[in-house]
């Protein structure tokens, strides 16, 4: 029995602890459990909630739709909840990828404005490396280009990168890989109309794929871009002068 307070023995005991145990020793345990049930709860939320189904009932009519968690810490039992826990897994996973959020990038300057010349990344660059150079191309008089001058036309745009999972398979070119890779197999005369899948099924696929999207966001960064928002800029002696500033 708890020397100080008796009437907490059945406490004392769920938690394992003797009658020697101070009462703040068992404070500290309630207060462990909420703590790891509070992170518990938290993993919950963040990676195991799905969109919920509408309600039947007519009082629910037009009220918003909650989320489910696909879990049940309260009402299983450790087998049960170790089971759900796994076949929720591929759904963490998929919860677990952050939203596109495309790198941040800048202005690009190109002498002509045409494709593959926008090798720029200041209008300081570009006039420090073009400001009154000439070209005399081969020597002929007709190869003759007039270098860029105060008063010429350069052009501005702004970098554009794709986002990397889009380069990745996506849902059709599996099911159309395992479809082909199915019909080349020794058993392929007998391969027609595999896989079948259903809407289910499909639905797993997409969230197995995303962590690989998010795989080639972290890590295939695309050093290409395209141009937009492309606008002539007519250099000014302000231009000439700040470009030669050290």
């Amino acid at each position: 029995m708890p020397k100080h307070q008796p009437e907490l023995a059945r406490i004392y005991n769920a938690f394992g602890l003797s009658s020697n145990h101070e009462l703040s020793t068992l404070l500290a345990n309630i207060e462990n459990i909420k703590r790891f049930s509070g992170l518990l709860h938290a993993v919950e939320r963040e990676f195991f909630m799905v969109p919920g189904e509408p309600s039947s009932e007519p009082e629910d009519e037009g009220a918003p739709i909650d989320d489910e968690c696909l879990v049940n810490s309260w009402g299983s039992t450790q087998v049960e909840y170790l089971k759900q826990f796994r076949a929720a897994l591929p759904v963490a996973a998929a919860n677990s990828v952050p939203a596109y959020e495309a790198p941040v990038t800048g202005e690009k300057w190109s002498l002509d404005g045409e494709n593959g010349s926008w090798d720029y990344d200041s209008l300081d660059d570009l006039l420090k490396d073009n400001y009154g150079h000439d070209s005399d191309g081969d020597g002929h008089p007709a190869s003759f280009r007039l270098g860029l001058y105060e008063g010429g036309t350069v052009y501005r745009g702004i970098e554009c990168k794709d986002d990397p999972a889009d380069f990745v398979p996506d849902q059709d070119y599996v099911i159309e890989h395992m479809a082909e890779r199915a019909c080349d197999s020794d058993a392929g005369e007998w391969a027609d109309n595999y896989p079948t899948l259903n809407a289910e099924a499909k639905a797993d696929l997409d969230i197995a794929l995303a962590p690989l999207r998010a795989w080639a966001r972290k890590h295939c960064q695309p050093d290409f871009f395209t141009i937009k928002d492309i606008t002539p800029h007519i250099v000014t002696a302000e231009d000439v002068r700040q470009s030669r500033q050290p």
